[in-house]
């Protein structure tokens, strides 16, 4: 697909690649110099804990616990219970 810069050097997408208005685009620039734009989702500085690898396992791992769940009703019953799953029981 051809398309040819205007006098600002902005270029217009088709409909057809899926990019909307207001839509946030990380452009790359190759050693060979072609230019590669990469559709992004930001995340706000604060929720940026929750995308460490760290992070993630520990998600993915709570995912898989076969424990049940429990209604916690108290502090005490929040801390003999994370006493339990710690191992300090």
């Amino acid at each position: 697909m051809l398309l040819q810069t205007d006098a600002r050097r902005r270029i217009t997408l088709p409909p057809m690649v899926g990019i909307k208005p207001g839509d946030t685009i990380d452009l790359e620039i190759l050693e060979d110099g072609r230019i590669i734009l990469v559709p992004v989702e930001p995340v706000p500085k604060h929720q940026l804990w929750a995308w460490t690898v760290e992070a993630k396992q520990a998600i993915t791992a709570s995912l898989t616990d076969p424990r049940q769940s429990a209604i916690i009703e108290s502090a005490e019953v929040a801390n003999k219970l994370a006493a339990r799953w710690s191992g300090e029981d």
